[in-house]
């Protein structure tokens, strides 16, 4: 018979690692706050003129992007599920503001993520029009502009409310919760701040039921989710198809190139950090699936989405990229394509 951890060194070691979770919480904080601020400014001063518009798109990624990091610093929030409830919980509250905050929190945590999902797929759109419908970019100047963002944040507020009115603290939930926190990490629930989908819910006969304003909500979720990844590939799919058969200038073929392989790098990275595995917790509650809470690899890779993102477009595109590199030396150089100027 395998020997039980005592309860004593099991809330060691989970505590230890927790602990580990939020250094590394912290880390990925600092490094995106720096690459983000970095892409912003070379953004607004080493773009070509060609890229129009995109650049606006790209800016409001970012700036989202900061406000998730500043977020996800400081809640450290643990993204994980129990039994058939989806929970998302901090004890971190280094201002020590009302719970009633908290909740606002953890509510605009989910918003500023769902408007990366739906910025992503924005700019996607942009992206295809720029390549094989160029007509159709007048509908991202102007008030148009403001469209998008609009819809943008449309999307965003239908998140967060969700979260805030449905996704609420209750007893039920509180029950299923304690002994996890209890056994893993010695909190009481007093300590704790989350918001949970619970999947099913006790009636007054205490049977399980369908808990249909959560189904209402995963619902709703993944029907964002799933709209705009459908316009990811859709759209990614087809400028790689006119990539291939439309010819222009090497130069200019050269940026469509880059930005190319950018977007790819913006369809790769958030589906393996953002978008799988939030898929993945929204379906384990179904088969009341357990995920170790105590290692929450969702959490992990939703923090570093705001580092790698920045990065591979730095990285990616020319002109950022030497951009990145002249911080670091004494002989700037200048990029051909940097100088490509072409209306929009």
């Amino acid at each position: 018979m395998k020997e039980i951890l005592p309860t004593t060194e099991r809330i060691s070691n989970m505590t230890m690692w927790l602990e580990v979770t939020r250094i590394f919480d912290f880390i990925t904080f600092v490094l995106s706050t720096f690459i983000n601020g970095v892409l912003l400014n070379l953004i607004k001063t080493a773009s070509p003129k060609h890229f129009g518009n995109y650049v606006y798109l790209m800016m409001s990624f970012l700036v989202n992007s900061l406000i998730f990091a500043v977020i996800h610093a400081f809640l450290q929030p643990i993204i994980s599920t129990e039994k058939y409830v989806l929970f998302v919980f901090t004890s971190t509250n280094y201002l020590e503001v009302p719970r009633g905050f908290m909740k606002v929190l953890l509510s605009v945590y989910g918003t500023s993520y769902s408007q990366a999902l739906v910025l992503i797929a924005v700019q996607f759109i942009y992206r295809c029009f720029s390549i094989s419908r160029r007509k159709f970019l007048i509908y991202f100047k102007g008030r148009w502009l403001f469209f998008w963002y609009a819809l943008v944040g449309v999307f965003g507020i239908n998140w967060g409310l969700c979260i805030f009115f449905i996704a609420q603290e209750n007893p039920q939930v509180d029950e299923i919760l304690r002994p996890l926190m209890a056994s893993s990490f010695g909190l009481n629930m007093s300590d704790v701040f989350y918001v949970a989908a619970s999947y099913e819910i006790e009636d007054e006969f205490k049977s399980k039921v369908l808990n249909w304003p959560v189904i209402f909500m995963i619902i709703n979720f993944a029907s964002i989710m799933g709209l705009s990844l459908a316009i990811i590939v859709l759209c990614f799919c087809f400028i790689h198809y006119k990539m291939q058969r439309v010819t222009h200038s090497k130069v200019y073929e050269a940026v469509q190139q880059q930005l190319f392989r950018a977007l790819m790098s913006q369809m790769i990275i958030p589906l393996v950090l953002i978008y799988l595995p939030i898929i993945i917790v929204m379906i384990l509650p179904i088969f009341h699936l357990k995920n170790d809470a105590c290692m929450s690899l969702t959490s992990i890779l939703i923090s570093i989405y705001p580092v790698l993102d920045p990065f591979a477009v730095i990285m990616i595109i020319s002109v950022y990229r030497q951009g990145f590199l002249n911080m670091f030396t004494n002989h700037p150089k200048t990029n051909q394509i940097s100088n490509l100027e072409m209306s929009t």
